[in-house]
């Protein structure tokens, strides 16, 4: 009698923020429901929980920093750099203890999003192995060699692992990445919300006549904002996934237990945020406008913000007048709607057959 063994995916997430576990949770819900799917990530087990639509084991482990940051869009650099070179020590001295448990659990396939480790781990155990993301940490830490010289090897490091990738699987809008020796371009990868400002409005007593925007400053927040100025914006409501230090009445904290974060996208009238990708593309999937501010050191701003540009439903402030509230001016022309990009947006889908295909193909 021939047994069918079903195949396991072992799924490497970077420690940096919700934006890359919102991906790779849609990616992943996405596997057929046969694939066996082991999460390798220190992102919270209540997130996981709620984001991915399937069975799955997590293993709890941190094998990258990204970037230490001060809020949403300052980065520490010189804690980044030294953070990620401990980091990279402690990996290279554990990638038997990797490889190892590959072996025990029986893993087929090896995905990142972006975590550079990952690759040698599947190289050093013969796995195949695939990049999903629309940016590396190589794109983002090259040029801090400038400041600090000898990051250099480290760097050097991390593009020979991404260049031990099998395949690329390149989230539309992605930077170049031309060390990843195969790649495929893949549609935005998002989560698809069902309107429900009804019920919204119901469970946080919104007013019904008023437009609404979500404020999300990310779990880093943003700081030094006078958030009681929202109160000036008195045609909207304001909603949030976090508390705003002293922001007014119409400012309202929501729970995602009450109201998916997606289902409240899909239902508001505009996003106010810094640009990243999950925001661009769920804003963009959605059809909600954007409202953002600059975010410099990041390699993958020029390419959202190009994208964002190609749409025509983003709205951009200097810093200076994100962090004063100067909003009116934009908030009084926000659209009553935006409209879908041309062409397809079931990314998430499509990355999930890629990963069964490849690991497939061995």
């Amino acid at each position: 009698m021939v047994y069918f063994c079903p195949m396991h995916i072992l799924y490497y997430i970077t420690s940096h923020g919700y934006g890359h576990g919102v991906r790779s949770c849609a990616i992943m819900s996405a596997l057929r429901a046969d694939v066996r799917l082991t999460v390798h990530t220190s992102l919270p087990a209540e997130f996981l929980a709620a984001e991915i639509h399937r069975a799955f084991t997590q293993l709890p482990a941190e094998f990258d920093c990204g970037c230490i940051q001060r809020d949403s869009v300052v980065i520490d650099y010189a804690a980044t750099v030294s953070t990620y070179s401990e980091i990279a020590t402690r990996n290279a001295a554990s990638i038997e203890q990797e490889v190892a448990l590959c072996r025990d659990l029986g893993v087929d396939g090896i995905v990142s999003d972006a975590t550079p480790f990952a690759f040698d781990v599947a190289a050093r155990a013969g796995i195949p192995s695939i990049a999903a993301t629309n940016f590396t940490w190589h794109d983002i830490y090259a040029p801090y060699v400038a400041q600090f010289p000898a990051f250099g090897p480290v760097v050097a490091e991390i593009r020979r692992q991404y260049a031990s990738a099998g395949l690329l699987l390149a989230l539309t809008p992605a930077n170049p990445m031309s060390y990843f020796p195969h790649r495929k371009t893949v549609p935005l990868v998002g989560r698809v919300g069902t309107p429900c400002r009804g019920r919204i409005n119901g469970i946080l007593r919104l007013d019904p006549r008023k437009r609404l925007a979500i404020v999300y400053t990310g779990n880093f927040g943003i700081a030094d904002m006078p958030w009681e100025r929202l109160a000036e914006f008195d045609e909207w409501e304001f909603v949030g996934l976090y508390d705003l230090p002293g922001a007014p009445g119409n400012y309202h904290r929501v729970s995602k237990s009450d109201v998916g974060y997606a289902d409240l996208l899909a239902s508001a009238d505009l996003v106010i945020s810094k640009l990243g990708y999950a925001t661009v593309a769920e804003c963009m999937i959605n059809a909600v406008p954007l409202l953002y501010l600059p975010r410099e050191g990041f390699a993958e701003y020029p390419y959202l913000e190009a994208a964002v540009d190609a749409w025509g439903f983003g709205f951009r402030l200097s810093d200076e007048a994100y962090r004063r509230m100067e909003w009116a001016s934009i908030l009084d022309r926000v659209p009553v709607r935006a409209r879908v990009p041309a062409g397809p947006i079931d990314g998430a889908a499509v990355c999930a057959r890629e990963i069964e295909a490849f690991v497939r193909a061995g």
